[in-house]
């Protein structure tokens, strides 16, 4: 029989669909209560039962309800989502609030806790990392207001502990105030910060004097004391400040093999800014196709970075090379995906879903998602969402391998108060059944943490055929900076093998990783996390 909290759950959450939605989400409902089949995510089972084409589209889970807009959602080292943005009503309110999410316990309202922001703080469109040792969410900057008016800048340092469900405002700020920052990780475990808007266009009112936007172009960097120092020397208005397509929102930024930041401005412009001393920023001499704000881009193996262009034109950026990064072509997507996000998934290809061709509406939304293979170099449609995902909406892989997607809103034409899980094809079986692969358990891994270049022991239920290492990931506004993928070498056959960790911090900063074993069908296991450094 079917969970009765389950019925309930869904029955509350076919309210707020419109008429077309209430019609898709009826037939999953009842292919839903047919199959009831269990995924090995440490208890965070999902009943389902899918189409014929599960095994090459992937399949959505059923629309859910969030009671706070995830804007932004971070993975923490015990499995749970820490998620913020906005108060239960969906209204911009992370002063207030903020969610954890445990997906070991589904997703009815028993999964989830709301708790009050005590910092003072709105982490409203703040920037977020992990602290590498503890798995801590940094968060940096967030929403200000003056004369009663918002989305101007703070320069307040939150820090999220998952072992007490607490965020508590750190003494030592930042010298910028930032609203739309970038936060990465370095090789050395401190944070660079770069970006952002300090002070926004107002043109006065009765009550308010105007204002003119003005933009924090200095990175700054966090030392792991807490002790913060500015990059003096690599001011820039081009690579993260007023110019360069609006560089100031969220900065595309990554750690690059050679240990130096790199930096893909939205309008084409590449940098490498060295991080030590007093900063030092270069500009490559080549460039590529300009971009939006709104498109994403993420690392999908060590130094490459898939990054989607104006056009739906998909470009892969290697910074493999030391002398200039190299540029080729991915192919097209089939639409515009303005506000979409793209996911490194536990295989190494990326997944995009959600956004527009028309920005932030409807018009122009799209809710069937695609898959990109980087070993083809070939995109291929996957499975439809329920509803649009545009504005301030995000996608997180989890330790069992799927893809939470939720949120949009504030503003927006819809306030997404939602999620839904999207099932990769790697999880089904091949003979068009629908149903859930059997998946290989992992036994034995790493419980304290591994250095780079590291060999170390796996054990797993049956014959280890591929392990692959995912970072824990990080992200909002169609961004997500901390994740990276590798196929890791292994030795010997069978269900132990030795298998070598990244080279350096530079491939692999430190911090928590999934680990994921897979069989010889091309079935993962449920990761397990480890540390790095």
């Amino acid at each position: 029989m079917m969970n009765s909290r389950v019925k309930r759950d869904m029955m509350m959450t076919v309210r707020g669909l419109s008429v077309a939605q209430r019609g898709r989400y009826f037939i999953f409902f009842c292919l839903f209560s047919v199959v009831l089949l269990a995924l090995s995510f440490r208890g965070a089972s999902i009943a389902m039962a899918a189409g014929p084409e599960a095994h090459i589209k992937g399949e959505f889970g059923p629309l859910h309800n969030w009671p706070i807009i995830p804007i932004a959602m971070m993975l923490m080292p015990d499995g749970r989502v820490f998620a913020y943005g906005t108060n239960p009503s969906g209204v911009q309110g992370a002063k207030m609030y903020f969610a954890i999410w445990d997906p070991s316990m589904g997703t009815g309202i028993d999964a989830f806790d709301v708790l009050p922001n005590t910092t003072e703080t709105d982490i409203f469109c703040a920037g977020q990392a992990h602290i590498p040792g503890t798995g801590e969410a940094l968060i940096i900057g967030g929403d200000g207001r003056v004369n009663n008016i918002r989305n101007y800048a703070v320069n307040d340092v939150n820090i999220f502990d998952p072992s007490t469900d607490t965020l508590v405002r750190q003494t030592q700020s930042m010298a910028f105030k930032r609203w739309y920052a970038t936060a990465v990780t370095l090789p050395n475990g401190e944070h660079i910060v770069l970006g952002g808007r300090n002070d926004r266009l107002f043109k006065g009112s009765k009550t308010a004097p105007a204002t003119e936007a003005t933009y924090s172009s200095t990175p700054e960097v966090r030392a792991t004391d807490g002790n913060w120092r500015t990059l003096t020397s690599a001011t820039s208005d081009y690579a993260y400040g007023a110019l360069g397509a609006s560089s100031w929102f969220y900065p595309r930024a990554w750690v690059n093999p050679q240990g130096d930041l790199f930096i893909l401005a939205h309008n084409g412009n590449m940098y490498n800014l060295n991080t030590s001393g007093d900063g030092v920023l270069s500009k490559y001499t080549n460039k590529i196709q300009a971009s939006k704000a709104s498109l994403s881009s993420v690392m999908f193996a060590p130094g490459k970075i898939l990054t989607i262009r104006k056009d739906r034109k998909a470009i892969v950026v290697d910074l493999n090379n030391p002398v200039k990064p190299i540029v080729s072509g991915a192919g097209f997507l089939a639409k515009d995906r303005l506000y979409g996000t793209a996911t490194v998934l536990a295989n190494g290809h990326v997944w995009v879903n959600g956004g527009s061709s028309t920005g932030n509406d409807l018009a122009g939304a799209a809710l069937d998602t695609e898959l990109w293979n980087p070993v083809t170099n070939t995109w291929k449609a996957t499975a439809s969402a329920a509803t649009a995902r545009l504005y301030h909406s995000a996608s997180l892989l989890l330790p069992d391998g799927t893809v939470i997607t939720g949120g949009g809103g504030a503003a927006g034409p819809l306030t997404q108060l939602n999620g839904e899980i999207y099932y990769p094809p790697y999880l089904f079986k091949t003979d068009g059944s629908g149903e859930l692969a059997p998946r290989p358990d992992i036994n034995d891994a790493p419980a304290t943490p591994i250095s780079w270049d590291q060999q170390f022991s796996i054990e797993a239920s049956e014959s280890i055929a591929r392990v692959t290492l995912v970072r824990v990931g990080a992200a909002t506004h169609a961004f997500n900076q901390e994740t990276r993928f590798f196929d890791l070498p292994f030795l010997a056959e069978g269900n132990i093998v030795t298998v070598q960790s990244p080279a350096s911090p530079n491939l692999a900063p430190p911090g928590h990783y999934l680990l994921f074993v897979w069989n010889a069908s091309g079935v993962p296991s449920t990761a397990r996390f480890i540390q790095i450094g």
